[in-house]
């Protein structure tokens, strides 16, 4: 028998073929329709405009897309754990919550980026073509190894792990209340640092140019972005991972 108290890398595999066999027909649908409504979109555009294709902006609203679509994918990544019906099962699979974490990450981020990337990349193809033989355009495809590209796409990695905590912690609607709780935050830090400056700050040192703007001089605290940019790149992602271990554990036990 398996001891499944040791890690094991071939288990986090099994999960993920698991999972890809029980959800591979939604998807698919999914990530059809997103394709779809992408494609439809600026192939629209592209007649309207007599066959004029903005590649950068087809870019930018195709990672709207992603980002929007893998937070609602990331959100539902763990819908079987908070199943009435399902949790048990999931349970009791003999597996560690790290490596049921670990698939559930590779899936919602790593399997998703590739996925996405690979569909823009064919819509800018196929778009190009349809360019070419109708329009005498020149082939404009899309390249996610841009320097551009691959920042945005570090941002979703990052970003991505938010949902994927709210996915563990969350048992309804997993999506809305990751979004609300975010929102709820940034307004709490904003409001923090609001009292912070006026605390720190004098007032007689602000200048108002109006109702509500204050022009202050933040060079010294701008001067430390690279802690910020550190912190960003290198702790939220982590941060969030461990929590969703966490919490996946707790309820494992």
């Amino acid at each position: 028998m398996e001891n499944i108290n040791r890690f094991n890398i071939k288990r986090i595999f099994q999960i993920i073929y698991r999972q890809l066999i029980i959800s591979i027909k939604p998807w698919t649908i999914g990530i059809g329709a997103a394709g779809g409504f992408l494609f439809g979109v600026y192939i629209l555009q592209v007649i309207a405009s007599g066959g004029s294709f903005n590649l950068d902006a087809f870019v930018s609203f195709g990672f709207v897309i992603v980002f929007v679509g893998g937070y609602i994918f990331t959100s539902n990544i763990f819908n079987e754990l908070q199943s009435p019906v399902k949790s048990h099962y999931y349970l009791t699979l003999p597996a560690r919550a790290e490596e049921k974490l670990i698939a559930a990450w590779l899936i919602s981020s790593v399997f998703f980026v590739i996925v996405s990337l690979a569909i823009m990349f064919l819509i800018s193809f196929i778009i190009s073509g349809i360019l070419a033989l109708l329009f005498n355009g020149g082939l404009q495809l899309f390249n996610p190894f841009t320097k551009a590209a691959m920042t945005t796409t570090g941002v979703y990695l990052v970003t991505q792990t938010i949902f994927l905590l709210g996915s563990v912690y969350f048992r309804k609607f997993n999506f809305l209340k990751t979004l609300l709780s975010v929102f709820l935050v940034y307004i709490t830090l904003f409001v923090w640092i609001l009292i912070m400056i006026f605390l720190v700050i004098r007032p007689q040192d602000m200048v108002f140019a109006g109702a509500f703007d204050i022009d202050i001089d933040f060079q010294k605290a701008l001067a430390k972005s690279e802690i910020i940019s550190f912190i960003f790149w290198y702790v939220i992602g982590p941060f969030f991972l461990i929590v969703s271990y966490f919490r996946l554990k707790e309820r494992q036990v």
